[in-house]
């Protein structure tokens, strides 16, 4: 759809982009925009009316949108995209070596992110109020990339980090900044997957 809808003329993609470049602002480097659309590619605005009810202030016809949550996508297709990734792995009990390749890249892109933003959130408070949801997708990639060590191992991961780790994806699926991490529920999936009992632990087909 919105494929067609730019085709039409609606610049909501480019739009994007260039709301993401106003917010890095003029000293960014290019390694630091491409963390920044790294983190903001994963990233909702909360729902409804949530993001009112959240705001620290009371917004009104002046407030600025200049900010992440105005940036974003109102539907991530690249966090949609990854959900579909870890559905195909885990549907084929996490056997398809070029998918795991393909997780593995991912994960490793976004555990090692939020360093590469560091720098550029100490200049832009724009940047800095996304600070948390950066730790958290930073956090995502470890997560995930200890889910698949554990598979390729066939050993199913401990009940204990099994425990830990849906705790902490818990609280990540909450709104922070106003922000939503999408990729959060398919990373729950690929844990319980590479725990005992899951469909990628030892002893299953």
């Amino acid at each position: 759809i919105s494929s067609r809808l730019e085709w039409l003329g609606l610049t909501h993609r480019t739009y994007y982009r260039r709301m993401l470049r106003r917010i890095a602002g003029s000293t960014a480097t290019a390694d630091e925009f491409a963390a920044l659309q790294t983190l903001t590619d994963q990233l909702e605005p909360v729902k409804d009316y949530t993001r009112e009810e959240t705001a620290t202030v009371e917004p009104t016809n002046f407030s600025p949108l200049n900010r992440v949550v105005d940036a974003v996508r109102l539907e991530s297709d690249p966090g949609r995209h990854f959900g579909e990734l870890v559905d195909k792995f885990v549907s084929t009990s996490c056997m398809d070596g070029d998918s795991a390749d393909r997780l593995r890249a991912q994960f490793t892109v976004w555990r090692d992110n939020d360093a590469k933003l560091q720098s550029l959130a100490q200049r832009s408070f724009l940047v800095k109020e996304v600070a948390v949801r950066s730790q958290d997708l930073s956090a995502l990639g470890t997560i995930g990339l200890a889910a698949l060590d554990a598979i390729s191992k066939r050993q199913p991961a401990p009940d204990s980090w099994k425990t830990q780790q849906l705790a902490t994806l818990e609280q990540m699926k909450k709104g922070k900044v106003q922000l939503l991490l999408i990729p959060v529920p398919a990373v729950q999936k690929l844990v319980e997957a590479a725990s005992p009992g899951g469909t990628c632990g030892a002893g299953n087909p």
